[in-house]
């Protein structure tokens, strides 16, 4: 910025020494400077004889010592002065490397503080999943009824029991209903996570085209449960049949809202009817 700032002065200067010298180009201006150099020169060198006598006089070479030993210490300033600036600049440098080494060092230590949350997080969100499926384990189905829908905890837990007691035989004679199903689109937001879980966790890794064979068995509507596990048993096993009965239980507890009434519960109330009549 100096150099720059330097140059366009000398610039502005040969430009007005131009009007002065009443020249117009920069060859005519150094004749001319040139020429005012030696005639300055020469009246110096007239002045200096007419203070201190010709040269090689003790006057004259004195007074030259002088003007020698004064420049050789504006010189000296001069030098000092810029091995001033150089050394505050030096420590100028070194202060903002040490601040940006700071700034760096504190932000690793973020870094590291944000990677710590986030394996808490996934920690704690695992730890969670666990309990999930330890209760569900416990119930024997997913709790797949939202709390909301129902006034009275009392009645959710016993409508679970009454599907968790329902016999297996007689829930396998339930017909699904699969456009209620889709139209509420419990297939995509309950039953397909609970599957991919379940599924994954025997298969010890994602099963993703397992899951869905089973969902469109299930979409498809004409598959019963026992054809469904002979289906099944070539990829899972003996786990095969609990996990259909689990299916089929959580697919129960969902239909009951649309109106579904158990199999035991209508045989009962037929008996009562029949009784009724004869009474």
């Amino acid at each position: 910025l100096l150099e720059e700032n330097t140059e366009a002065f000398i610039l502005k200067w040969k430009m007005s020494q131009k009007v002065v010298f009443r020249v117009n180009t920069d060859e005519d201006l150094e004749w001319e400077l040139e020429r005012k150099t030696v005639s300055c020169n020469a009246l110096l060198d007239g002045k200096l004889e007419e203070l201190f006598g010709v040269e090689g006089t003790g006057a004259a070479k004195q007074r030259r010592q002088e003007l020698r030993e004064r420049e050789e210490k504006r010189v000296e300033r001069a030098k000092k002065r810029k091995a001033w600036r150089e050394s505050e600049f030096a420590a100028e440098l070194d202060r903002l490397e040490a601040s940006e080494m700071a700034l760096r060092e504190a932000e690793k230590m973020r870094d590291a503080e944000d990677r710590e949350k986030e394996e808490f997080d996934l920690a704690e969100k695992q730890r969670k999943e666990m309990k999930l499926e330890k209760l569900e384990a416990h119930h024997g189905i997913v709790r797949s009824v939202h709390v909301a829908q129902l006034a009275d905890n009392q009645a959710l837990m016993d409508l679970v029991h009454k599907v968790q007691e329902e016999p297996r035989e007689e829930l396998f004679t339930i017909k699904l209903d699969t456009a209620y199903l889709r139209n509420e689109r419990i297939l995509e937001r309950k039953l397909r996570p609970w599957l991919e879980r379940k599924v994954d966790l025997h298969m010890g890794g994602q099963s993703s085209d397992l899951v869905e064979l089973i969902l469109r068995r299930v979409n498809g509507g004409a598959t019963q449960p026992d054809p469904l596990i002979a289906e099944l048993e070539r990829f899972l096993d003996d786990f095969a049949e609990p996990l259909v009965e689990r299916l089929w239980r959580m697919l129960a507890l969902e239909m009951i809202q649309n109106g579904l009434v158990l199999p035991t519960v209508a045989k009962r109330q037929k008996k009562e009817e029949v009784k009724d009549e004869k009474l």
